[in-house]
């Protein structure tokens, strides 16, 4: 099976860092996006374009035509004829109001040059620039350049980061990515299954044919996740005798945590969960709240024994929480708990 890198892990990492919150506000404020890259990234580039524009009210471009290209290279270079698009493209805009997305794989080579040298025009001209790539780049990029690293191995984990990404950006400016059946319903397409309309105009439900279920606790292809343990941070993990208090992870471990998380890693995927990790938290001291658990747990020496960190309800077979109510059929007891 191809290697995706513990993709699910690597995209909210991506998504909490304040880089990637500085590239949200960007977008945010935008009318006019440009997303660009080379080879596998050039269609990535332009697929983001293209939804980007479907999806939100901004005008949104990518050179994704051959035409365009490489008329533009011959009259310039390889290296400048990105720089060359973007200044073309830009002609008589308001430049604070653009936003420009290099894509990147490689961060060493004459491919990866070619964005910087874009970027860096842009960063000159005053157009807030954005750099997504799979590893810093550390030579030849403007120190205005917000760089938000992927840290990813393979070229197909970077580019399906990339466009995740780019989703995310969509919903998090507060834009719907819609589903494949609400679009099917849309749509009628007869070939998802989801409804048909037949020569006489009525509209009936398609007969999905049968296929093998698990018999598991969970769907088929998420069998690895029937050992997760999911263990809250605040009050189970951390002290926090100060409650919010400034938003840092000021406490000490609590008694007899951290050798718990070290012996239930033996047989468990630890999971732990934190309010502190939600992606619209507001930085504190400069860093997310994913940054000061992963932080705060890499300090005592625990990190290494957690499978992931999260502020969603992750699928597990237990939560340890301090402030859960047991159910168990008693939804009179735990209102009477609640009034009281």
């Amino acid at each position: 099976m191809v290697d995706i890198e513990d993709f699910d892990k690597k995209f909210k990492t991506i998504v909490s860092t304040k880089e990637f919150a500085q590239a949200k506000e960007m977008f945010k404020k935008a009318e006019y996006v440009f997303y660009f890259g080379h080879g596998g990234n050039m269609s990535i580039a332009e697929h983001a374009a293209i939804d980007t524009s479907r999806l939100t009210d901004k005008n949104v471009f990518a050179p994704g035509g051959g035409v365009i290209v490489t008329s533009i290279q011959g009259d310039t270079n390889f290296n400048d004829w990105m720089m060359n698009w973007l200044d073309i493209r830009t002609r008589g805009l308001d430049k604070s109001k653009c936003l420009v997305i290099g894509l990147s794989c490689s961060t060493t080579g004459a491919s990866s040059n070619c964005v910087a040298t874009a970027l860096n025009w842009a960063a000159e001209k005053g157009i807030p620039s954005v750099l997504w790539a799979a590893a810093p780049k550390e030579k030849g990029i403007d120190d205005r350049v917000v760089q938000v690293i992927q840290y990813a191995k393979y070229y197909h984990t970077s580019e399906i980061l990339s466009l995740a990404m780019t989703y995310e950006m969509i919903h998090s400016a507060g834009f719907e990515c819609p589903s494949i059946a609400k679009k099917a319903h849309t749509r009628r397409f007869e070939t998802l299954g989801i409804e048909q309309e037949t020569k006489s105009g009525q509209v009936v439900q398609n007969k999905p044919e049968e296929t093998s279920v698990s018999d598991q606790h969970v769907p088929p292809g998420m069998e690895s996740q029937l050992n997760n343990l999911a263990i809250d941070f605040d009050g189970v993990i951390h002290t926090f005798d100060k409650g919010w208090h400034d938003g840092t992870c000021y406490g000490d471990p609590k008694s007899g945590s951290l050798d718990a998380i070290k012996k239930l890693s033996k047989n468990w995927n630890i999971i732990v969960f934190s309010a502190k990790v939600r992606p619209d938290r507001p930085l504190v001291n400069g860093k997310t709240g994913l940054e000061l658990v992963t932080e705060w747990l890499a300090k005592h020496d625990v990190l290494q024994y957690v499978s992931d960190i999260t502020h969603e309800k992750p699928r597990a077979q237990f939560y340890i929480d301090d402030k859960a109510i047991h159910f168990d059929n008693n939804w009179s007891d735990i209102i009477g708990r609640l009034s009281s």
